[in-house]
Parts: structure tokens; sequence; C-alpha cells
């Protein structure tokens, strides 16, 4: 009972979100004030935004990602643009001069199929091998967000992100501790995500911002694509599983700007059961 009203709580102050300004004065979180002093953690949420500079109407997608930010925290949402799809939307030219397109983006886009922008996934939810239920607007974010930050936390993550005195090499260190009984594989996926990039984008009445800042966005996987196993069926409460990654560090990225995003999946279904930014030292 308790939890329903929660939720009943929290969904009530999503549809709030959705239909008034940006501003925000008393951001609840899982259905009300929380105790900041609780170190659990809880299941947080990684919206994958499909976006390019030359989407129109890929702008109001990030401005919601902000206002999920700004409302529920940077610790529960995590936003990773990643700029893949038609050509005529991400591609580069002397308007656009930046391309902000990675491999594993385009692989991901592929696979998922999500060719039209702006698009999101929000935990990778619903996904089947045929369809597009797991794609999702981003006027269904806040919705999509709700339903999944009040459900069970699977995974507990623990991530630490360094970079070496002579900024070669990019470190993390990855603690997955299962919170249930996992009875299936599980992968983690690594990567390096950048915010604060001045660059062109074009907006929605079609005038140009040659000064418009891109955030969260997708910089490149440190593990393969679709991740590197961290732990084998079945896996129990309170065991612990490691994991070291590492690349070379690229000089170019703002490293104050730049964040680690790491996440666990189940590879049978691709579905996220926890993610977290962490800082880079």
């Amino acid at each position: 009972m308790k939890k329903s009203i929660q939720f009943l709580l929290f969904v009530l102050f999503i549809a709030a979100l959705t239909t008034q300004c940006d501003v925000i004065d008393q951001p609840f979180k899982n259905g009300g004030p929380q105790d900041t002093t609780s170190t659990a953690q809880l299941r947080n949420v990684l919206i994958e935004d499909f976006t390019g500079h030359r989407c129109k109407n890929c702008p109001k997608a990030s401005k919601k990602i902000k206002e999920l930010v700004n409302a529920f925290g940077a610790n529960r949402i995590i936003g990773l643009a990643i700029h893949a799809g038609p050509g005529i939307f991400t591609g580069t030219n002397a308007d656009y001069p930046t391309d902000f397109t990675t491999l594993e983006g385009k692989q991901i886009q592929n696979f998922f199929g999500t060719n039209m922008l702006p698009v999101g996934m929000i935990n990778r939810e619903n996904w089947t091998s045929s369809g597009n239920s797991h794609w999702s607007t981003f006027d269904e974010w806040p919705t999509l967000s709700a339903e999944a930050m009040d459900s069970t936390l699977r995974v507990e993550l623990e991530v630490e992100a360094s970079v070496d005195f002579s900024d070669t090499t990019i470190a993390v260190n990855v603690k997955a501790i299962p919170q249930v009984a996992i009875l299936h594989d599980l992968d983690v996926v690594v990567m390096v995500k950048e915010s604060g990039i001045v660059s062109p984008q074009l907006l929605e009445d079609d005038t140009r911002d040659p000064n418009y800042v891109h955030d969260n966005v997708l910089r490149e996987f440190i593990t393969p694509t679709w991740g590197e196993e961290i732990g084998n069926s079945p896996m129990l409460p309170g065991d612990e599983y490691l994991s070291s990654h590492s690349m070379s560090w690229n000089t170019s990225w703002v490293r104050t700007n730049s964040a680690v995003v790491v996440y666990v999946y189940n590879p049978t279904n691709y579905r996220i059961l926890q993610v977290v930014e962490a800082s880079i030292d």
C-alpha cells in the first residue's frame, strides 16, 4: 500500500512536470522528499537520446533531459546524447562542422532501429527482436523514467574513474553487487561522455544557433559496444563482481566536463538493470 501511494504521488508530480514551465521549485524523488543521510542505492535511469545537430526538434529532447535532471538529480537521471541516424540530421558541412557520430553510436542505432530523430530509450525497457516498443518520444520520458526509478534495484554499482598524471590513460574500476538472485549472465558497459561542447545546432524555427551548448555527448566506449561479461548465472545477493577497464585518454576532451557512464544489463533482452555516472579524477 505504501509503495502504491508513493507511486501515485510520483505520477502526479510527473504529470505536473510535463505540463508546466521549466522551473521546478521543489523536486521530489521516488514519491516524496528523501532522507539525504541514506546510502541505499536506488535504480537509476539511462536515457539514450538519439539526436543530431541538423535535427531541428532534437533540442527539445535535450531540454526534457535537463528538466528531469533538475527534478530528480543527476545521479538518478543520466542522459546520453547519441548522434546517430540519417545523414541529413547528423552529417557535417560548412555550417555544421563537428562530427559527433561514433562507431558505437551507429552500431547501437542500427541494432535498435532508432532512425527517427529525436527518439530515445529508457533503460532499454520493452525490447523485442521485432517491433519498436522500446522506442519513446521525449514527451514520454517523464512517465517512463518514473516507472523505472520506482522498480526494484537488482544490481548495485560502484565506479571509480581516473586519468593518469601524464593524461595518457583513463582507468575505470567497477564493482557490481547483486541485490536479488540473478539467474542470467551480466554484462557491463563503460563509456565516456562530455558536456559543455559549443557547436552549431539547427533549431525548431529553422534558424542556426552557432553557439549552442551540446551536453551528454557520447565520446567513446571503453568496453566493446555490447560490453564485457562481469558475472555468470547464478548470482546471489551480497556477491561482488569486479572488472577493470582502460583506454587512451583523448586530450581534446575537457576532463572537468566529462564523465564515465557505466551500466550493467541482461544480455538476453538488453534491459539495463543499473546505470551510474562517475566523475573523472
